[in-house]
């Protein structure tokens, strides 16, 4: 009874109520964009539409003159934010962050519909709506919902051509993911029948881009818009160390709300938790890693030091948020060290040819400097030294 009660109240005040036939209450993130729609299938030539948010004019559509004028709150702060529907006069406001009653009135010679009211509730959102990713990882988008109603229709799109990629409409019996321009989305999209998040594996370069899911339902009178910006990287996700040195499984950067795991297999090494400052690293049932793992607290990165050949090759990354999941594979191989003979001999042989080195030099030049002064110091009976008779700049071969 609970559960059900609390995937009711999530639904009133996340995606919105009609409280009655004229007032509608919306609850939306801040950032988000909203389309609060007249309820009019096509404006007629006599037709006049007025929106209205706090006692201001703020949005004007007329068919007189087939024209559309739209007005901006003189303090500027809906400027460039609001776009009209020039066929149905429908109202969207991007990038949300004006809580409070928009009215629309229409003026018709016909029967008029009676004023309408949104009551609209911004709030807070920390979480991120821009993520980078690396070539191959798993990502989902998130709705935010954690059921679907019977009669919602959530539309993802994809691109500045915002081409449709996946579609839900539970009443029209629609459960369904397309290949997307180029196909490029082939086999690779997956919807949750949940909460109709987005599934987008082993993701690649050309899947960056701007990523858009709507959200409605057939008995509402407004759209929810959450946008997502994905850039992808080709970055390696390979790493060769050897024995005993350290190693580091990097991520750019804690966002505010992100929980994070490594892990390997099932088994969870580290754990990060953001918003409630919690860096947690566990010794493993098996104690191999005790003493060896390390956290970075700005990035999130693991390190892991005095690596060896008995540690795991696969590790996993798990970064989840109120608006995205990545999934990470990371392949670590730990190659042989050098053994502390081996490391020992290196030593002497380098400290041996240093030796010989000198000895050697040391030699010429004694031979050198003994050649130098015979030549300035003749024997007493005139005759020179035998060296004397070698040739200036020839080198000595034979000092017997």
């Amino acid at each position: 009874m609970k559960s059900a009660l609390t995937v009711v109240l999530f639904w009133l005040f996340t995606i919105g109520v009609c409280v009655d036939g004229n007032e509608e209450s919306v609850s939306v993130a801040e950032g988000d964009s909203v389309t609060l729609k007249s309820g009019v299938t096509e404006i007629q030539t006599d037709d006049e539409i007025e929106w209205w948010f706090s006692g201001s004019k703020i949005a004007t559509i007329s068919r007189d003159d087939g024209g559309i004028s739209l007005s901006v709150k003189p303090d500027g702060s809906f400027r460039d934010r609001l776009q009209l529907n020039n066929q149905t006069g429908d109202l969207k406001i991007s990038n949300i962050r004006d809580s409070g009653d928009y009215k629309l009135l229409i003026t018709s010679p016909r029967d008029p519909p009676p004023e309408m009211t949104f009551t609209v509730k911004v709030v807070s959102a920390d979480e991120v709506k821009s993520l980078s990713v690396m070539e191959g990882d798993s990502v989902t988008l998130q709705t935010g919902l954690t059921d679907i109603q019977r009669d919602a229709v959530i539309r993802w799109r994809f691109g500045q051509q915002k081409s449709l990629v996946a579609e839900i409409n539970r009443k029209a019996g629609i459960f369904k993911t397309f290949d997307g321009p180029d196909e490029r989305f082939r086999d690779r999209l997956h919807l949750n029948n949940q909460t109709g998040s987005l599934n987008i594996t082993n993701i690649t370069i050309t899947d960056s881009g701007l990523y858009e899911v709507e959200i409605s339902s057939t008995s509402s009178k407004h759209t929810i818009h959450k946008t997502f910006t994905v850039t992808v990287s080709d970055a390696v996700k390979s790493v060769s160390v050897k024995k005993g040195e350290t190693v580091t499984l990097p991520i750019t950067e804690i966002q505010k709300d992100d929980l994070i795991l490594w892990m390997f297999g099932e088994i969870v090494l580290a754990e990060i938790h953001k918003a409630a400052q919690r860096f947690y690293i566990s010794d493993v049932p098996d104690k191999s890693f005790r003493n060896r793992l390390q956290l970075d607290h700005q990035t999130g990165s693991l390190i892991i030091t005095d690596t060896r050949t008995t540690d795991p090759e696969e590790y996993y990354l798990k970064i989840s948020s109120s608006r995205h999941i990545i999934n990470r594979r990371i392949i670590v191989t730990v190659g042989p060290g050098l053994s502390p003979g081996a490391i020992a001999g290196i030593v002497v042989g380098v400290l041996l040819g240093a030796a010989a080195v000198v000895v050697v030099g040391v030699i010429y030049y004694r031979r050198r400097s003994s050649r130098n002064v015979n030549r300035q110091n003749p024997t007493s009976n005139g005759a020179q030294d035998p060296g004397d008779h070698v040739n200036e700049g020839t080198e000595l071969t034979n000092a017997s």
